[in-house]
């Protein structure tokens, strides 16, 4: 039977971890490294499942209940607004409350909605489930761990969110198991098994999950609070290179709203990708067994770059670490409309992979290094809700295009956003008051 450590078995943890000075403990493992191998698992899970891991319910439900590819497209577009919309609201409570309060009820919800989907008879159980599914997974998830990961760093940031952005690198090994196990036991029994899984074992998980270091003593990056003369400039050193900014400092840098546009624009492709990946590349010619293992490939093509890019990102400018995996992404996007056989689809994943997967902690270390840790959730659920619109057109536009067209002609629409992505980032700029703080 698992269990769960109490609040003071957590505290004596964290007295432990805890040093005197702000030197960097040589015997102990600082409490956030601990936080990002939770979330790391957490991201493997709920994206396996949730995000990648419907593309191999998409073909079982639709066909089972009769459905389009665009009616079961309207599913997961619902959910792709529900979590847009959700993004900013849980990236507030975040801030506020911290993740204990706020991850573990909402992954709950999740669990319970895998197993209203694997009792779904209409479309309306059938957007309820998904809607459910998305309170705590896909989006939510991302901006409540990530959140969570940011709080405990500053100098180490792009590699924490990189070691974290690892997990979803793994999830494709969920994919090909839940693909195996549809075509075994059926769509119906692997939903309700990953209700039960994720009630039972991801839920506990988010326990471990805690608010701001200064909260237990301790500072970002593993340093521990010490008021003394001799060390109080070096505290002074160690935040001054992470500038504060208020909400509406940070609503009035044009640079904020160039990341919010070339968020959304990738987002909308990624949904359309991630939603169609299986049924495209079988339209194509390929197994759904195979393709279900070239999802694996994609996924774990991404897990180097995952990390690395966040390494990039902490020593040299974010922002052209990420425009370099965003055009990375956008060479496989093209790729993706030319696939006739198996080794082009090979070249998709992997060439697609690193772009994605690499764009994950070079766009959450950017965010970070302009803006700061104060307001990061809320600043963070604002550029996944920005995508709303986007996430709710595209995996119906390129399911209806796909119908009628094709899928080769749906996806060479999805190469537009991701050129408007690469546009805007190029035109960011340093927020004024860090470039201030560089000059000076």
């Amino acid at each position: 039977m698992l269990v769960l450590p109490q609040e003071h078995t957590i505290k004596k943890m964290f007295n432990r971890l805890s040093n005197k000075n702000t030197k960097r403990s040589s015997n102990r493992i600082f409490y956030g490294w601990w936080m990002v191998a939770s979330a790391m698992f957490l991201m493997f899970f709920t994206t396996g499942v949730s995000f990648f891991g419907f593309s191999a319910f998409f073909d079982p439900i639709r066909k089972d209940l009769g459905w389009t590819r665009a009616q079961a497209a309207q599913g997961p577009s619902i959910r792709e607004v529900y979590q847009s919309v959700m993004a900013p609201f849980v990236g507030f409570l975040v801030d506020r409350f911290g993740p204990r309060k706020v991850i573990p009820p909402t992954m709950f919800i999740s669990g319970l909605g895998f197993i209203l989907l694997a009792r779904v008879t209409t479309p309306s159980h059938y957007f309820l489930a998904l809607i459910l599914i998305g309170t705590g997974m896909g989006w939510t998830a991302y901006v409540m761990v990530n959140t969570a990961i940011n709080n405990w760093f500053i100098k180490s940031r792009g590699k924490a969110l990189g070691a974290t952005s690892m997990g979803p690198g793994f999830g494709g090994i969920l994919v090909a198991l839940i693909v195996f196990f549809i075509d075994t036991e059926g769509w119906r029994v692997v939903a309700h098994s990953i209700g039960i899984i994720t009630c039972v074992v991801a839920v506990p998980l988010t326990l471990f999950l805690r608010g701001a270091p200064e909260n237990y003593g301790l500072l970002p990056d593993g340093r521990t609070v010490d008021v003394s003369k001799e060390n109080a400039s070096l505290m002074d050193s160690e935040m001054e290179d992470e500038a504060q900014f208020s909400f509406t400092e940070v609503l009035k840098d044009r640079s904020y709203w160039l990341f919010i546009i070339a968020c959304g624009f990738q987002q909308m492709a990624v949904s359309a990708m991630v939603v169609h990946h299986i049924p495209a590349l079988v339209s194509f010619g390929i197994t759904s067994q195979v393709a279900g293992l070239l999802v694996l490939i994609f996924t774990l093509s991404s897990l180097p770059l995952r990390f690395f890019s966040g390494y990039l990102a902490d020593k040299y400018d974010p922002r052209m670490v990420f425009i370099s995996m965003l055009i990375l992404q956008l060479a496989g996007a093209v790729i993706l409309i030319g696939v006739f056989n198996i080794w082009i689809a090979l070249l998709f994943e992997i060439t697609y992979g690193i772009g994605w997967g690499g764009s994950t902690s070079a766009r959450l270390s950017l965010q970070g290094h302009y803006w700061g840790r104060s307001i990061f959730g809320s600043l963070m659920g604002i550029q996944i809700g920005s995508g709303a619109v986007g996430g709710l057109i595209a995996p119906v536009l390129v399911g209806w295009l796909a119908d009628t067209s094709g899928y080769r002609f749906a996806f060479s629409l999805m190469i537009v956003p991701l050129v408007i992505a690469v546009i805007m980032v190029h035109l960011m700029r340093t927020p004024n008051i860090i470039q201030e703080s560089i000059n000076g």
